[in-house]
């Protein structure tokens, strides 16, 4: 099965992690974490174990990386559209299991942070290599970071049941800057663009053409733009902090999106226990190939309700325990919610889903 999330996505998470760890240059820290996704309706499970760590292997180079496995089960749909107009679309049973790693090295020289990372996820049908490099710039007394990133991922794109064998690169430069606005407010503002380039069809999903039923075709190309901003203020008389962020996207498929999410910290017990409650809203509008149906010789063509318009809500609810000093708990619960927004997807292709998260926190 092909992975939800990408292994350029696990390079980018990776650098930016490993540069917080490495500001605060303090311990080293070690989680693990059991996640449970399962979708409505006996859609797909999800099993994940993963552990992440840091180690400082001096006063300025930290390691830091992360190990996942995740078991993969249940029914996706095939692409093909209901047999009647609002009926069930046809579903296909899956499994499979994810094994991946993402590892990072960051050096602290002088005001640069620079970190070197590399990933590496498997499936049975999907092996994806990754690497990156960031460089965080700290500028005007340490009140102003500038972050220049590159990363790229070279995938390995296969179809259980056949001799598929096709390749994927994807290639992503990232700008950011943070900034300290005042003692209790920081700004983040980052512009990302990337580029796929290969096979990058899902070649599980198919079409109907003039009645007949042939396997989705996606452009061999793809350029992205990403713009994000984020704010996180203090507020004191509440002993709490809220966060709020927004992100545009666009792709040259005609793909334009919209993701806003706000999460709020209230610390009690002199922070102790942190509760986390937020809320994300997803929009995005559909390809320009994407269609129930096809007729004559289209170019490109899908059906896969990922490249629809939708719109999808996320509410959650995350705990932190600090027990002591060196050990947390960790719990969490997320509830998703999906909709098809141009009036004729049937809606049973947009699963609704919940997740919940457990973990424990050690400080060394």
């Amino acid at each position: 099965m092909r992975p939800h999330t990408s292994t350029r996505t696990w390079v980018l998470a990776g650098i930016i992690s490993i540069h917080l760890t490495v500001a605060a240059m303090s311990e080293t820290v070690f989680d693990t974490r059991y996640q449970y996704y399962q979708e409505d309706n006996d859609r797909i499970r999800v099993d994940s174990d993963y552990s992440l760590y840091s180690i400082d292997l001096s006063d300025t180079v930290v390691l830091d990386g992360t190990l996942l496995y995740s078991v993969i089960s249940g029914a996706s749909p095939t692409g093909i559209p209901p047999d009647k107009r609002g009926g069930q679309v046809p579903l296909v049973h899956l499994e499979d299991e994810r094994y991946a790693a993402a590892m990072g090295l960051t050096a602290q020289l002088g005001n640069h942070s620079l970190n070197a990372g590399v990933s590496y996820s498997y499936e049975s049908d999907y092996l994806s290599l990754g690497a990156s490099l960031q460089d965080t710039i700290s500028l005007n007394e340490k009140n102003t970071e500038l972050v220049l990133g590159i990363a790229y991922t070279r995938d390995t794109v296969g179809a259980n049941g056949s001799n598929l064998s096709e390749a994927k690169r994807a290639y992503d430069w990232l700008v950011g800057i943070n900034q300290v606005l005042g003692p209790n407010t920081l700004l983040n503002f980052n512009v990302g663009l990337g580029l796929k380039q290969g096979f990058l069809s899902d070649p599980y999903k198919r079409v109907l053409i003039d009645g007949d039923v042939y396997y989705e075709q996606r452009p061999g190309r793809k350029l992205e733009q990403i713009i994000f901003t984020q704010l996180t203020h203090y507020i004191e008389p509440l002993d709490a902090s809220v966060e709020v962020s927004y992100r545009f996207g666009h792709n040259d498929h005609g793909i334009v999106s919209h993701t806003a999410m706000i999460a709020f910290y209230k610390y009690f017990f002199e922070k102790r226990l942190v509760l986390r409650p937020s809320f994300r809203f997803y929009d995005q509008s559909a390809a320009d190939y994407y269609d129930l149906e096809f007729s004559g010789d289209p170019r490109y063509y899908s059906s896969d309700y990922r490249v629809s318009a939708e719109q999808t809500f996320n509410l959650g609810l995350q705990m932190r325990w600090n027990v002591t000093d060196r050990f947390a708990v960790d719990l969490g619960y997320e509830r998703y919610i999906s909709r098809g927004t141009d009036g004729r997807t049937s809606q049973s292709a947009y699963p609704d889903a919940h997740s919940i998260t457990a973990g424990v926190h050690f400080t060394f």
